[in-house]
């Protein structure tokens, strides 16, 4: 399983790089998580995303219900990918940076079936 996540990460890498460059907003802050899991139930929470420098970053999502999760994360152009721990189970989400300075991402757990999707929206 080791080889399959890292295999996973790397491809993900891969696509992130081939995409192109959006404008360099700023992703450092907070936002308002609105999410849907791959069975059609829905949540909300909140998201914080720091240290942009360089293109890596840290990500934090806080979800009711669940145990706070801590990701890493790498911007190439207008893509932010970020693998993730939650518990045991290691994932991996892939968001789209809009040009309104939401993301629109789409996730997976390893070894699950589905994926989910979600919106990151900036709090102002």
């Amino acid at each position: 399983m080791k080889t399959s996540i890292t295999t996973t990460l790397a491809v993900a890498g891969m696509l992130a790089a081939g995409m192109a460059t959006a404008g360099a907003q700023q992703l450092t802050g907070r936002y308002t998580v609105i999410g849907d899991n791959g069975n059609g139930t829905g949540y909300r929470g909140v998201a914080v995303i720091s240290g942009t420098a360089g293109g890596n970053c840290g990500i934090r999502w806080a979800i009711p219900n669940t145990p706070p999760t801590q990701g890493f994360c790498m911007r190439q152009g207008n893509v932010l990918s970020a693998a993730y721990k939650l518990g045991e189970a290691v994932g991996l989400v892939v968001y789209r940076i809009n040009d309104d300075g939401t993301l629109d991402g789409t996730w997976t757990i390893a070894g699950q079936e589905g994926v989910g999707k979600e919106r990151l929206v900036p709090a102002r």
